[in-house]
């Protein structure tokens, strides 16, 4: 027997006694009900789009935002004269001996309860433009390009590089050993996402008071967050270590990138600044964070697909006719 052809008989009898409303009635509910159908899809759609773009817009303006201010701090040394940077360099110089010649303890920069501020005098120094910015960190090999900022509060860490209270300024110099630290795995912006991609042999490097201090990696090491014996200065030594929490999403270590003072490389003074500088944010973004958004971003696609499918099988069937 024929369902449909039956279904439709009966329809049509009831459309005559009145007791069934007409066939337009039906056609215009069903384009109401398309329409309503296809608006959803597209708002799916859209908000499936905008969780993927989402980790890269964010960083795109996050780089932008903090290239102004390392042009800001480019500018503030500009305007001094030798002698005003030679002053502001002894300052620096000093208070790292002073730190080296004090027993002070070094702090995981994470660790907001274990956090030790800093003094007026910490403040001030190496602080030019009066935003709390001691330089600048370049590395080339993982399009690093980010101001280096006093502490590691939250405020610091959500959008660049903390310096490590009670470690050495940035300032380079014998038996020093400045520590920076930044975040994996932000949604919003890329610190240091790709640091442990950094080997033996690679090199970084800082931009304070308008010189170039270079450093080339000695060694890596993941410890865990109470252990900085590696930390200590180590007299005669001219040392950086770069650390970040690890493994992603899990954060129970920290992988530590220690370096030494070196010449500066030649593939910096044959134009590294300027490339580094035209990097695009959006280049080269592997890395948990990414995959994540893109596979929430293609789980809404899949959701699309299936409604769409379940449409169309409805529809097949005769169902809203």
């Amino acid at each position: 027997m024929d369902f449909g052809s039956e279904d439709r008989r009966i329809r049509a009898m009831l459309v005559g006694g009145g007791l069934y409303p007409p066939t337009s009635f039906y056609h215009r509910e069903r384009k109401r009900r398309s329409r309503v159908q296809v608006a959803i899809a597209v708002l799916v759609l859209l908000a499936g789009i905008l969780l993927i773009c989402y980790p890269f817009v964010s960083n795109v303006l996050n780089q932008l935002e903090q290239d102004k201010v390392s042009d800001n701090q480019q500018l503030a040394v500009e305007q001094l004269g030798p002698e005003d940077l030679s002053a502001q360099k002894q300052a620096a110089l000093d208070y790292n001996k002073r730190l080296f010649a004090g027993s002070v303890r070094v702090v995981d920069p994470f660790d907001t309860g274990d956090y030790v501020p800093g003094n007026a005098e910490y403040e001030q120094v190496l602080n030019l433009a009066g935003d709390g910015v001691m330089g600048r960190l370049v590395i080339p090999k993982i399009d690093v390009d980010l101001p280096i900022y006093h502490y590691t509060n939250d405020a610091v860490l959500g959008h660049g590089v903390g310096h490590v209270v009670q470690t050495s300024l940035p300032i380079g110099g014998v038996a020093s050993h400045c520590v920076l630290a930044g975040h994996t795995g932000l949604p919003t912006a890329r610190i240091f996402e790709q640091l442990d991609r950094l080997a033996v042999d690679d090199w970084f490097v800082i931009q304070v008071l308008g010189e170039n201090h270079a450093y080339r990696v000695t060694k890596t090491e993941v410890v865990l967050p109470e252990e900085v014996a590696s930390l200590a200065i180590e007299p005669g030594k001219d040392l950086v270590t770069l650390v970040t929490c690890t493994p992603y999403g899990v954060n129970s270590h920290r992988l530590l990138v220690h370096a030494e003072r070196c010449e500066v490389p030649s593939e910096w003074d044959n134009g590294s600044e300027t490339v580094v500088r035209s990097v695009s944010p959006l280049a080269a973004i592997p890395g948990p964070p990414i995959w994540v958004w893109s596979l929430a971003g293609a789980g809404i696609a899949l959701v699309i697909v299936v409604v769409a499918l379940i449409v169309q099988w409805r529809r097949r069937r005769g169902y809203g006719r």
